[in-house]
């Protein structure tokens, strides 16, 4: 049963009859209920759903993360995590179907035009990742020392990720994080991004390397 809210004239929410009511950021609408289908999908609808969960995988157990990277992009039509999703799966979904699989070097964690980190280095040492970054903030890239730099290691062979437990600052220039024992030995992929403190303004997303955890 749909709930009317706001009088007559307002939105309901909930189901009526053949179509449902619901809100999103305070806007309301009215969608169709899909129709089940026993048509068999077609080969071109198989290779697409495999390309979609290939990065969903990836994308949904870290939708914190690109909700703050992605928080920019068509803000009024879709979620941060949609936006990922779509920025991602035809450029970082490589390989032929059923064997898809994630060029971890060209996936988006973020999208904007805050400065990025400049010159950036990364080493690994006695189980520390040593992460460093230009400490400068350029005025007409809108940089400033407080941006907090957001961090995301993925090590596949555990299927697991890492951050920092709280962001560092452009202003630190680096910062060491230690690993988990089980990481090490094996090797991940790192990324950063950069954003304001009200997480308004976001950097593009700059891809560090595949590391070996020693």
């Amino acid at each position: 049963m749909g709930t009317i809210r706001k009088g007559v004239n307002g939105g309901f929410s909930g189901k009526a009859g053949s179509v449902i009511g619901a809100s999103w950021k305070s806007i309301d609408y009215i969608r169709g209920l899909a129709k089940k289908s026993n048509k068999p999908a077609s080969q071109e609808q198989l290779i697409q759903q495999a390309r979609f969960y290939t990065i969903a995988k990836f994308i949904m157990p870290i939708a914190p993360f690109v909700e703050v990277g992605f928080s920019q992009v068509n803000a009024d039509v879709m979620t941060p995590t949609n936006a990922a999703l779509q920025a991602n799966i035809n450029s970082a979904v490589v390989g032929s179907y059923p064997d898809f699989k994630l060029d971890y070097a060209k996936l988006k964690l973020s999208a904007g035009g805050l400065q990025p980190g400049g010159t950036t280095s990364v080493e690994v040492a006695s189980g520390i990742l040593i992460v460093g970054w230009t400490n400068t903030a350029i005025k007409a890239m809108r940089g400033e020392l407080d941006d907090r730099v957001h961090l995301l290691m993925y090590h596949p062979e555990l299927d697991e990720f890492l951050t920092a437990p709280e962001p560092p600052t452009r202003g630190m220039g680096s910062v060491d994080i230690e690993l988990p024992e089980h990481f090490l030995g094996g090797k991940a992929h790192l990324w950063m991004f950069f954003s304001d403190r009200k997480n308004k303004r976001i950097s593009r997303t700059t891809y560090l390397g595949e590391l070996d955890l020693v």
